[in-house]
């Protein structure tokens, strides 16, 4: 008798297919409900019972249907094809336990789900953020993603034997019935309670799997159009007597969140730019656009909203929609340069600079940094940059513009070496952070001392800003590209102007009031088709004040004078607050404000979004 049929047929018909597809499938759901368990601990530690129910259970009937999924796929059919299902079902097993454990690792660093859309920004910068992974990495990390490679691809070998014994195969009316419930475990495990955030709620897998739906319905639809922006040229600074006389100095402080949403500290962090707030031109709030720091600069420099995708297009090819600060004023003789303390290497900060128009960049890795310490995984300390900072200035024999972008108070918030001020007690992470802060506090002064010394302190505007803040599980979401509350969208804003008094602008602005009031300072008006927000010098109103998250469709907000709407989109239900009365937004006023006044203010901010994806996206498409 042939070997060959025997060898077939133990392939086709291997021995303990149903033990091995339970032990590799059973898994799989035990983990998910477990990570979700752990998470609800960290995030809900005063979580009920039914609480917890209404948490877990999508990962209860997605762990159900997963196991059903592949029995059904193993029971219907032909031979060959129930056989294929079975072994499937290991590879396929092991790459969702092992998202699951990298999704929960995700969720509980930073608040926020594990999307498509952030593993592809992962991917496009992996290189740079080789320093980042590696810092989150531990060894419980570790543990669970073998764990979870082993229980898939290695157990089932050797307890499926065993479980066989237990099993019987199922009858046709099982089969049938196991059709009927899988469908039904489908669709209660895309379920989510209205009184809880469907993005905690659904369990990995299923909200992998939905968000890139909730990303496309998010928005109001808008109709295409053919017509074409305004050029670029038609935005340009007009001088009035005395312009282009002073020079322009912008500090863009890494994730800065304003002192007003930190805790109370043992002694203050920002002693320096509290003493400069006597002598300077402050808002009351002062907000970024978008808490991202590629997005944040944009802002800043350019007064427009800036492509808000997560494919870093502020650095493409084609360039901005509108000419920004640095190349209107190289137009009226301005030298223009950009430092910072970081690499130009992440998110392609040398493209992006030169979109902004500056003639001269140079990041820390062009610099010597010999003899100073390392910051975080991105680069070295600030002071890094007075040398060639001086150097620059001393070299110019016209006004400029110099910015730069400090980097200490970024992620993971280690300056290698300096010892630490206690700010804080019981919080080791949060104290290291607030010693970031108090060094860029310093480093500020530093600047400005600098100018002091070369004699031209007198003849420059600085505008000191925060690029974005960052969140420490104050409200559940932890670092900056999704903290939609005040400790991630809140920053100090400074115009600092030796020859003008100091003053208080009432109520809140926007990074995008900084270019019109930067040239007014410097002597220029500002002509545009674009709409621009007014200088903060001239006393208008700055009207309602847009914030949006990283993620699209994860989160915005729109800030009212003193009120302020969080929309959730969908998510779960929308929050306001009182940021004056209530800073540290504890009291959600949602329920005591008339829906139409909330909606009103989220279609807003809605608008305004879709009309900034519009201008990106017509731009591109006319270069």
């Amino acid at each position: 008798m042939s070997v060959q049929p025997a060898f077939t047929s133990r392939l086709l018909k291997p021995r303990h297919k149903w033990g091995r597809l339970l032990a590799t499938l059973v898994p799989v759901a035990v983990m998910g409900v477990w990570l979700k368990l752990d998470r609800i601990d960290r995030f809900f530690p005063n979580a009920g019972f039914g609480e917890t129910l209404l948490k877990v259970a999508s990962d209860v009937a997605f762990g159900l249907a997963w196991i059903l999924l592949w029995v059904v796929a193993a029971a219907f059919g032909r031979v060959w094809w129930r056989t294929l299902a079975s072994y499937l079902a290991m590879p396929a097993s092991a790459v969702v336990a092992v998202f699951t454990v990298i999704h929960h690792e995700f969720v509980k660093r930073t608040g926020n789900p594990l999307t498509w859309e952030r593993l592809s920004y992962a991917w496009r910068e992996r290189g740079e953020l080789e320093g980042l992974i590696g810092s989150e990495v531990t060894p419980q990390t570790v543990w669970l993603l073998v764990l979870a490679v082993v229980s898939t691809m290695v157990l089932p070998w050797l307890i499926g034997p065993l479980i066989t014994k237990f099993l019987k195969t199922p009858s046709r009316r099982q089969k049938r019935l196991g059709v009927g419930l899988l469908a039904a475990l489908l669709a209660a495990s895309v379920w989510s309670a209205p009184t809880v955030s469907a993005a905690f709620a659904l369990a990995a897998p299923v909200q992998f799997a939905v968000s890139p739906v909730r990303e496309a319905v998010a928005y109001p639809s808008v109709e295409p159009t053919t017509q074409p922006l305004p050029s670029r040229e038609d935005t340009r600074l007009v001088p009035r007597a005395g312009a282009g006389e002073r020079n322009l100095v912008v500090i863009a402080l890494e994730s800065q969140r304003d002192a007003s949403t930190l805790p109370p500290t043992k002694q203050p962090v920002t002693p320096v730019l509290d003493a400069l707030k006597a002598s300077s031109l402050v808002p009351e709030r002062a907000y970024t656009v978008l808490p991202h720091t590629s997005k944040a600069v944009t802002a800043i420099h350019c007064g427009v909203a800036p492509p808000l995708d997560s494919k870093n297009s502020e650095a493409d090819a084609e360039g901005l929609p509108m000419r920004c600060l640095p190349e209107l004023l190289a137009e009226q003789g301005y030298a223009t340069g950009f430092f910072q303390s970081a690499t130009e290497h992440f998110e392609r900060r040398r493209s992006t600079v030169r979109n902004l128009g500056f003639e001269y960049f140079l990041p820390v890795n062009k610099m010597n940094t010999s003899g100073w310490r390392k910051a975080n995984y991105f680069g070295y300390e600030d002071e890094v940059m007075l040398v060639p900072q001086r150097r620059w200035i001393e070299q110019q024999d016209q006004p400029f513009m110099l910015s730069m972008l400090t980097v200490v108070g970024h992620h993971d918030y280690n300056l290698h070496g300096r010892p630490l001020i206690d700010f804080v007690d019981n919080n080791k992470t949060f104290n290291t952070y607030l010693n970031g802060l108090h060094y860029q506090d310093q480093f500020v002064g530093k600047v400005i001392d600098m100018f002091k010394d070369l004699g031209l302190y007198d003849d420059t505007v600085f505008v000191i800003v925060g690029d974005h803040g960052e969140g420490f599980g104050e409200h559940r979401v932890f670092q900056h590209d999704n903290t939609i509350y005040e400790e991630g969208a809140r920053v100090p804003l400074l115009i600092h102007d030796p020859q003008r008094p100091a003053g208080v602008i009432d109520g809140p602005v926007s990074q995008l009031a900084i270019l019109p009031t930067a040239a007014d300072l410097l002597g220029f008006d500002v002509e545009s088709p674009t709409d621009l927000r007014p200088s903060l010098l001239s006393g208008e109103p700055q009207g309602l004040i847009p914030v949006t998250c990283f993620a699209r469709a994860r989160c915005a907000a729109t800030i009212d004078g003193d009120m302020k709407v969080i929309h959730h989109f969908g998510d779960r239900r929308d929050e306001v607050y009182n940021v004056v009365e209530d800073p540290y937004e504890r009291n959600d006023l949602a329920t005591e404000v008339a829906d139409e006044w909330i909606n009103e203010r989220v279609d807003s901010t809605l608008e305004w979004y879709v009309d900034a994806e519009r201008r990106s996206k017509v731009f591109a498409e006319q270069q």
